[in-house]
């Protein structure tokens, strides 16, 4: 059974830190992992798209439209982190740059996406799992390596450690991607700048 204590010691491990038996133990490295474990771990599930963390839903439009632009809104999940794909439609960077160019099929703005597409909404996104039973084993690595290298100034004072950390942090995901544990958005062409120049 993981745990995020186990995840925890493993990063203050790499350090040469003692371990500890719970984040709100009343020492130092407890009190710097509390403060910012959540967002790291949030952080990094973001960062990349950890296959584990991709949810599907269908989500209903709801009763107000937005006050332009759009004919509907949809409210994002509870446990929403990032975008990953709207009605089939991955994200993407507006290549173009035509004039009077249409609107974008969809934009996300605060908790909400903004589109004329009709409900019910297929979204598939990167979620919150705060369970470590949930994750990859390549993904508590990571975050191991990545909570080490946020540690190391605090706890160490030695940059050589905090160095050795990122670099093990880049080694782990390097290992995530080749075992799949990171899946590769596909990624569509723009038009060059030759084209646009054209138009």
């Amino acid at each position: 059974m993981a745990s995020v204590i186990q995840v925890a010691n493993r990063a203050l491990t790499k350090l040469g830190s003692a371990r500890i038996t719970s984040l709100d133990d009343d020492v130092k490295s407890a009190r710097a992992l509390k403060s910012m474990f959540d967002d790291v771990r949030d952080d990094e599930l973001r960062a990349h798209r950890w296959q584990f963390s991709l949810k599907r839903t269908s989500l209903a439009a709801l009763s107000t439209a937005p006050a332009f632009g759009y004919q509907r809104q949809y409210q994002v999940p509870s446990d929403f982190l990032k975008l990953d794909m709207v009605d089939d439609r991955f994200p993407q960077v507006a290549m173009d740059n035509y004039i009077n160019a249409e609107l974008l099929d969809y934009v996300l703005e605060g908790n909400l996406i903004l589109t004329d597409i009709a409900a019910p909404l297929k979204l598939r996104y990167v979620a919150r799992v705060e369970d470590p039973n949930g994750w990859d084993v390549n993904f508590r690595e990571a975050l191991a390596c990545r909570l080490a290298a946020e540690l190391a100034e605090d706890l160490t004072q030695s940059n050589q450690k905090r160095q050795l950390a990122w670099q093990e942090y880049q080694q782990a995901i390097t290992r995530a991607v080749r075992s799949n544990a990171i899946e590769r958005i596909p990624v569509p062409l723009g038009d060059s700048p030759w084209i646009i120049g054209r138009l």
